[in-house]
């Protein structure tokens, strides 16, 4: 499941315990990757995935005052390459 998590975060949730090693893989997949234009952070627990962003900063770029829809593919994306099913 992903839902916008507050005004800056969006955040996905699993049943499945997501372990030590693959919080690891994940976010140095994350910080070395050149793929993601908004996202700017991510957090991990056992079994979310958030991910932080600047909504301004989507606002502006698509003149739209509702970020969170956009921001959600990118991050749909990201899982996706990770090996997440959503």
């Amino acid at each position: 499941m992903i839902f916008a998590n507050g005004d800056c975060s969006i955040t996905y949730q699993q049943s499945e315990t997501i372990s030590n090693e693959q919080q690891e893989s994940v976010k140095k997949s994350f910080y070395e990757s050149k793929n993601h234009k908004y996202l700017q952070d991510i957090l991990m627990t056992e079994n979310t995935v958030t991910f932080l962003y600047e909504p301004i900063s989507v606002m502006e770029a698509h003149n739209t005052i509702e970020p969170s829809g956009i921001v959600i593919n990118e991050v749909r994306g990201f899982l996706e390459e990770e090996g997440f099913a959503q």
